[in-house]
């Protein structure tokens, strides 16, 4: 007789804390949750559950601390299982590397804190695709397992492994997490016994999910039924944990790489949310670096470093995959932007605060006033500044540099446009600077008249408006269309587009998600008008071509800036969009021998050889090249969906969606009102880089960085110094990596003591034994292929310690 497949029943309740409610019904719907599964363990002693997110045990504990020593209690038991050590379900592509390091900090010591235990076992049954970056996030942040339901992959139990060795066991839900009743209870036993005839072991989910609710009585009654009746299995009330014990660490197929390609849409749709993500992130890390530089040059940590979980699980909430996808309704949008911006905002208080800590221990007098300069990125910064101060406008301006030498500066209009000369008082200028890694440069103005000042010269509609050049690159613009036509690089002659860019609009009827049913997604092949092209900057140390477009009520106005030393061209798009149920791509024709493209994950690297028509995700960069690494590198600030067609590489900038939409059958209803995603204005950032030869991916982080924010400055008045801290020289470092191929891309405060906490990245996939310079002492280090590195250092520097990501 041919023994029975044995079934793990797992009772659970994925909830979405928003999607079509706000927050707060999420609140609710947990509440409910869990004591609905307390209820069933007072009813059926065989009866499980398995629950994620640290955020609901954080709500509980708050506003219902009775159930939550009921849950502790259950736990204990083993018949609560506590799996993804996370603070929410994110989204597991678009948010950044840190992001997911700190949803496992946090998650983990709040776990550890609370039930004496962390969880092993990471889950995201719903969130669209994973990136391929997570076996070693998971890994290093204590969980040996993995368990997800998109996509569905033919291999339900396998191990996955990231590009640096790390694997972690894998299950892939054969059928669905959730189900209502009788009769979907038994569907999905069904569908995990016919896709899954091979193994003789297999889990299946039950239990009704989404809005939450948990196992029902029915749900269950139903299990034991079929356990009476069953003849093909053997069902058991279980838990992932129990099933991965049995099953064992078996020779199980191994898969490495991405999934995606699920839910295509939520890549570009709802920018605004996902330029104030993109903002919040990059400030919390700005703010841990330079609350770092504070400690060494002041004597200890701010005060603040205390807010940083606080605001990075504000982070965490809003990347929950349908907030951070886009596909949640209006409000509870809405609700997310000011959350997000609440972030962005403290975050840069803190940063300012750290800033006025280091500066006012220097001793500022001398020739002028300072201007201090700061760079948080692990690379020296070599490249342009622009800063604007308060400056009498008859006064002149003379700009020296850290070793007291003049330097040339190119003067440009300033923010407030006020051209009163008695009550304007501002100067805005442009230089080069070089700030070192992790630190800061002191420059000085000086009410002096300068030898080296270039004062731009304004070229309306002339020869020159259609030709931006320097040593290294030529860029060229199309009189009649007003798009870029040509970009070379002139080290290696390489020509970067086959024809002139262009803007491509689709009429895009895709739901919130992507998905297609009855509706269009096409090209409408326009051409938008060129309003005007006119150079308005033209100067010593760099030159503006600013072109303006318009097709019916959008308009799309494009600065491209070229500065003397620069290779590469970086474009300010200001658009106001106006076509609801549209999409619109920038496209850079790069030709078809372009096969391969690099894009930035969670700290790490997707290649692809891509199809065409199909979008892709990126991060803060993607790189397209042909088979000897010549290609078009592009950089952006808030952007995260590209694609390829006929030879174009395309940009998403906007994609203009009802929000909330699905594509259940007749859902059009004539009296309803439809709001879009993405109707006014934005802007936006890009940074093209053509390369001749192939690019190191230290210089796609690069022009990453500069595009995103890489410097902040002060204007600081004549002081002696507070006395608090200790003075260093006008070019100041906290710490950075002589190795090129690695990167110092974060230093904060340690979760228990006052040691610092570094983060490097290996970004070349090589093996390699480098040296960490840090707080002016050497250390010699060792850092693996494509590894994410955690090292403690102890206050007084004599201990250097490789940690994993949880800090232990």
């Amino acid at each position: 007789m041919m023994e029975k497949k044995k079934l793990y029943m797992i009772g659970n309740s994925h909830i979405d804390p928003v999607w079509f409610w706000n927050w707060e019904e999420g609140m609710q719907e947990v509440k409910a949750t869990y004591a609905s599964a307390l209820e069933r363990m007072k009813e059926f002693e065989d009866f499980r559950f398995t629950s994620t997110s640290t955020a609901f045990f954080e709500w509980i504990e708050g506003i219902l601390p009775e159930m939550f020593e009921e849950i502790k209690q259950r736990v204990a038991e083993g018949r609560w299982e506590i799996t993804g050590g996370w603070f929410i379900e994110p989204d597991c592509i678009l948010p950044c590397g840190e992001a997911f390091v700190r949803h496992g900090l946090y998650g983990q010591r709040y776990l550890k804190s609370r039930f004496g235990k962390m969880a092993e076992i990471g889950s995201n049954v719903d969130s669209f695709g994973h990136n391929p970056i997570l076996p070693q996030i998971l890994k290093k942040s204590g969980m040996d397992s993995y368990v997800f339901m998109r996509p569905r992959l033919d291999t339900p139990v396998f191990t996955w492994e990231s590009s640096d060795g790390s694997r972690v066991n894998a299950l892939c839900l054969p059928a669905e997490y959730t189900t209502w009743f009788h009769e979907p209870t038994v569907k999905n036993i069904e569908l995990t016994l016919e896709r899954t005839r091979d193994y003789d072991k297999m889990i299946c989910c039950y239990g009704v999910g989404n809005h939450g609710g948990g196992p029902t009585i029915e749900n269950i009654n139903t299990i034991h039924e079929l356990q009476e009746s069953l003849e093909e299995a053997e069902l058991t009330f279980s838990s992932y944990a129990e099933f991965l014990e049995d099953i064992g660490g078996g020779d199980f197929p191994v898969l490495t790489g991405l999934f995606e390609r699920i839910n295509q849409g939520c890549y570009s749709i709802d920018s605004l949310f996902k330029q104030k993500m993109r903002q919040a992130e990059r400030r919390l890390v700005k703010a841990d670096v330079l609350m770092g530089i504070a400690c060494h040059i002041c004597g200890d940590f701010m005060k603040e470093t205390g807010e940083m979980e606080r605001l990075w699980k504000v982070v965490h909430f809003n990347e929950f995959h349908d907030t951070m996808g886009g596909t949640t309704i209006k409000s509870a949008r809405d609700e997310a932007v000011m959350q997000i911006s609440g972030v962005c905002a403290r975050a840069g208080e803190i940063a300012a605060l750290a800033i006025q800590h280091v500066v006012n221990t220097q001793d500022t007098r001398g020739e002028g006033f300072p201007l201090f300069i700061f760079h948080t990125g692990g690379m020296p910064y070599e490249d342009y500044v622009e800063v604007e101060l308060e400056w009498f406008c008859q006064s002149p301006l003379k700009l020296l540099d850290p070793e007291g030498g003049e330097i040339p500066y190119q003067r440009i209009h300033t923010d407030a446009k006020i051209r009163h000369t008695t009550l304007g008082g501002r100067r805005r200028f442009v230089f080069y600077a070089s700030i070192p890694a992790c630190g800061f440069a002191q420059y000085r103005v000086v009410k002096e008249e300068p030898s080296l000042e270039s004062t731009p010269r304004m070229e309306i509609l002339n020869p020159d408006a259609l030709r931006l050049e320097n040593a290294y690159l030529l860029a060229e613009f199309d009189k009649e269309t007003g798009m870029l036509s040509s970009l070379i690089e002139k080290e290696t002659g390489y020509h970067a587009l086959t024809e002139a860019a262009s803007l491509r609009l689709y009429l895009d009827e895709r739901d919130a998600w992507g998905h297609l049913q009855d509706g269009r997604y096409e090209d409408f092949g326009v051409d938008f008008h060129l309003d005007s092209i006119e150079k308005v900057e033209s100067g010593k140390l760099r030159e503006v071509i600013r072109v303006r477009l318009s097709y019916e009520d959008t308009r799309l106005e494009q600065l491209y800036y070229l500065g003397e030393k620069e290779r590469e061209l970086r474009v300010e798009n200001r658009l106001r969009f106006n076509h609801a149920w549209h999409l619109l791509k920038l496209a850079y024709p790069v030709g078809t021998e372009a096969v391969e493209t690099r894009a930035e994950a969670a700290y790490g690297m997707v290649r692809r050889r891509i199809l065409d028509n199909v979008e892709y995700n990126m991060q803060r960069f993607l790189d397209v090249s042909n088979e000897a690494g010549r290609g078009l590198a592009i950089a952006n600030d808030s952007k995260y969906a590209f694609n390829m067609e006929e030879g174009r590489v395309q940009i998403t900038a906007v994609r203009s969606a009802i929000y909330a939409q699905g594509n259940s059958p007749d859902w059009w209803n004539e009296q309803e009102t439809y709001e879009y995603t993405d109707i006014g204005t934005q802007t936006f950032w890009l940074v093209l880089k053509p390369h001749g030869d192939a690019l190191p991916e230290r210089e796609l982080h690069r022009i990453a960085d500069k595009i995103n924010g890489a410097y902040e400055y002060l204007g600081d008045s004549v002081h002696v110094s507070s006395g608090r801290g200790r003075q260093v020289e006008s070019r100041f470092s906290l710490g950075r990596v002589e190795a090129e191929n690695v990167s110092l891309v974060l230093v904060k405060k340690a979760e228990d003591d006052g040691d610092f906490v570094l983060r490097l990245l290996e970004t070349e996939g090589k093996d390699t034994e480098t040296k960490l310079i840090f707080r002016e002492k050497t250390y010699p280090i060792s850092m693996g292929h494509d590894e994410i590195a955690t090292y403690k250092i102890s206050r007084d520097g004599s201990k250097i310690q490789k940690t994993n990501l949880l800090e232990v």
